[in-house]
């Protein structure tokens, strides 16, 4: 019987490894049922030390579903770009055997706030306020990485981990799970939460986000949502709400702002609206009356006033005869003794509380100064952003003016450029060419990350310009061209593991020989060529673009060859050159297939960047840029942006490289 993914799903069971050839994890339990199938801890067995991380394994009904499939692929990519400790960190989806999806995060007790409140656990009123506040703070920095509204808020989607409290998922996913309502294994609950604005199409405010926590915060304090999975539209705008128990009427007003059908009326942020509800003093007030505490008092005052007073007899001793004024000495001595010992029992007990005292003050203030730290660093990331924004805005603005500049000047002398028809190759001798280029024109673009999904390393964007035209390979260098290298200068020839030479792109090189082969061609050919600048490299592969990949901002089946693709060769192996179309430049194989080698010294960051489209270089430079992605990464590692580092000398069997040549 052939494997589908439903026997796939359904044969999952403890100690199973599953995965992809290069990245295996092992089933340890099944955890809840969850709303797109089953949450399992498992040990990454790709990652040192084999950490414990939670698996989301995807009911296979859903898999059927594109849309569903791409909106996962699209949310796994986003999200992985998010680091937070209140947001559960995304490794990454992963198949097994091609045919069943699952998603990796990190470890997940599996508790959320639902299960919580189902069970009736008891929470202080000091962990409450906590948990307000984590979440208030997961929600506005997760749409100020994204810039996109959660839409899926609910006490489910919020996991609570004993030691690090709340992780909140499944943000942007409403659109997703609305397209396969019916196939679901578990039913959602966020519609129960969600405003009155989410019964249309139209795309959510992040204010939408602040009537759900409303909703969410609503129920923490009175055990009860405040509207059910059936209520309309209607009933969220015509329902008077009641007052709860521990709000006062000030507070309680601040609170109704949140649910008003006038998204101009609500809080911006979720933070803002826990600081109008509960001002310092409230938490205070209600950490010092936990229900602990009132529960300890009346133990207490039962006690003192309630039970009847025992009634004490002491023991009668015989002693033998002993003359009166010994019996007054002893009686004097006792007396002494007696009282010296509950002096030292007062003053021991004073000292005590004074000390217990003292450090529940020290606590107090050190929690209110985590709470103010908190508050300035979700201050210094929104500012950060909002720099960001900025910046990205006058970027825009100068591209667009240099378009227009360019324009301007090609209709004035009615020559327009196309780039990727002109192709050519260099002889090398009487039988044999160098690679096919691609002449490619100068000009300016945006380098960086485009889309938010990128890592550190790939900011702050910038502006490059390419001030003459170059020619970079129209291929990735296969073994036919670096063999007939390799002979003629009597190199080893890597290995192709088995899967064939000819025009798949050579593998298991490093910087060092991609660098000797270039400098091969151009004694052969007596042109100059060279490994191309990632400046240079991020150019060709954009070919104009500013979209995630050079078709688009979403991954589409048969365009590439990664882990999840979708050809045949997907996390396997190599695919020939050119089985997929060129991007708009006429350039083959930019994203995936093989990681390819460029001239640069690595960088953390951009902020050293040249912005003349030449190679960043050091004096001492142990590790050398490679971009591209290849046949086992994930599609966000193939974007145009992405880039990473290796040593010189290291070789793999998915590495690869491309030739450019200066123009002269």
């Amino acid at each position: 019987m052939s494997d589908t993914p439903d026997s796939l799903y359904q044969a999952l069971q403890p100690d199973a490894v599953i995965g992809p050839d290069h990245h295996r994890f092992k089933l340890i339990k099944q955890g809840h049922e969850h709303p797109l199938g089953q949450l399992w801890q498992a040990e990454d067995q790709s990652v040192t030390g084999n950490p414990v991380v939670t698996l989301l394994m995807l009911a296979p009904q859903l898999l059927k579903q594109k849309s569903f499939v791409e909106g996962i692929k699209t949310h796994s990519t986003q999200i992985k770009a998010v680091k937070n400790k209140h947001i559960a960190e995304c490794y990454g989806y992963f198949t097994e055997k091609g045919k069943l999806m699952f998603l990796s995060f990190e470890k997940l007790d599996g508790l959320t706030l639902k299960s919580m409140m189902e069970k009736g656990s008891q929470l202080t009123a000091k962990q409450q306020m906590t948990l307000i506040h984590q979440i208030a703070y997961a929600i506005d920095i997760s749409y100020q990485k994204l810039h996109t509204a959660h839409g899926c808020l609910e006490t489910g989607t919020l996991f609570v981990n004993r030691k690090s409290g709340i992780k909140l998922t499944m943000h942007g996913l409403r659109d997703t799970l609305e397209s396969v309502t019916d196939l679901l294994p578990q039913p959602v609950f966020y519609p129960q939460y969600q405003a009155p604005e989410a019964f249309h199409p139209d795309k959510l405010d992040r204010r939408a986000d602040v009537y759900s926590f409303a909703c969410i915060l609503y129920e923490m304090m009175t055990g009860k949502a405040p509207f059910s999975v059936d209520d309309t539209e209607a009933d969220r705008v015509r329902r008077e709400l009641p007052q709860p128990e521990g709000l006062d009427e000030e507070q309680w007003q601040e609170l109704q702002k949140a649910f008003s059908t006038n998204l101009e009326d609500r809080f911006a942020t979720c933070t803002e609206l826990v600081k109008a509800v509960f001002t310092p003093e409230d938490e205070k007030k209600e950490e010092e009356t936990s229900p602990e505490q009132t529960t300890t008092e009346k133990a207490s005052t039962e006690t003192e006033e309630e039970k009847p007073a025992k009634k004490f007899r002491l023991p009668t001793f015989k002693f033998p005869s002993i003359p009166k004024y010994l019996s007054y000495s002893l009686v004097g001595l006792g007396i002494f003794v007696a009282g010296y010992l509950i002096g030292w029992s007062i003053s021991s007990f004073i000292n005590f509380k004074e000390k217990d005292f003292q450090a529940l003050q020290i606590q107090k203030q050190q929690e209110a100064l985590q709470q103010m730290y908190s508050s300035l660093q979700a201050q210094q990331e929104l500012h950060k952003a909002q720099e960001q924004e900025l910046r990205d805005k006058n970027i825009e603005l100068q591209l667009l003016q240099n378009d227009l500049d360019k324009a301007l000047k090609q209709a004035g002398t009615g020559d327009p450029e196309q780039p990727g028809n002109q192709i050519f190759k260099d002889q090398i001798n009487d039988s044999l060419y160098g690679p096919e280029m691609v002449l490619l024109p100068s000009g300016q673009y945006r380098m960086g990350d485009q889309s938010g999904q990128g890592d550190d390393n790939e900011r702050p964007v910038h502006i490059v310009t390419i001030k003459k035209p170059f020619a970079v390979s129209r291929y990735e260098v296969t073994f036919s061209d670096y063999d007939a290298f390799a002979k003629m200068t009597k190199r080893p020839l890597p290995d192709d593991e088995g899967w064939g030479r000819g025009n798949r792109p050579v593998i298991n090189v490093s910087w060092r020989d991609a660098k000797a082969y270039a400098e091969w061609l151009t004694d052969k050919t007596g042109q100059p060529y060279r490994l191309p600048s990632e400046a240079e490299w991020e150019y060709a592969a954009r070919a104009g673009n500013l979209t995630t990949f050079w078709w688009g901002d979403r991954m589409q089946p048969n365009m590439a060859v990664c882990a999840g693709c979708g050809s045949e060769w997907d996390g396997k192996q190599t695919a020939p050159v050119g089985s997929f179309p060129a991007n708009s430049w006429g350039l083959h194989d930019m994203t995936g297939n093989v990681d390819e080698w460029v001239e640069d010294c690595y960088e953390d960051n951009y902020n050293l960047a040249p912005l003349d489209g030449s190679a960043y270089r050091q004096r001492v430079c142990s590790d050398r840029v490679m971009r591209g992605g290849s046949w086992f990464e994930i599609d966000r590692l193939i974007r145009p942006a992405s880039r990473y580092r290796h040593p010189t000398d290291a070789k793999r069997n998915s590495w690869g490289f491309r030739v450019a040549l200066d123009m002269q």
